[in-house]
């Protein structure tokens, strides 16, 4: 598995539960193996870090991968924030 799956490990729940500073995309997987799929092909700008994690609900284990941007202001508008796979929706 490559070093960047790493965060995969890490017990984390998504950003639509507890909120990380600076998410402003991310994806909710029940497969880790579509987690790691995804991450693949996430295209990184200067600035941008991969986040995910992985936690649990009433259903089961899941995993989630996302961007972190250093400033929320050269990423644009708090509205612009996109959230694919919330739990709860």
């Amino acid at each position: 598995m490559a070093a960047s799956y790493d965060i995969l490990n890490q017990e984390r729940e998504a950003p639509s539960l507890v909120p990380l500073p600076n998410a402003v995309n991310w994806s909710i997987f029940r497969r880790r193996a579509d987690a790691e799929r995804h991450a693949e092909h996430v295209h990184l700008n200067p600035g941008h870090r991969l986040v995910g994690g992985h936690g649990h609900d009433s259903v089961d284990e899941y995993w989630w991968v996302g961007v972190c941007v250093e400033s929320l202001g050269d990423w644009g508008s708090r509205q612009a924030v996109n959230k694919r796979g919330r739990l709860g929706d």
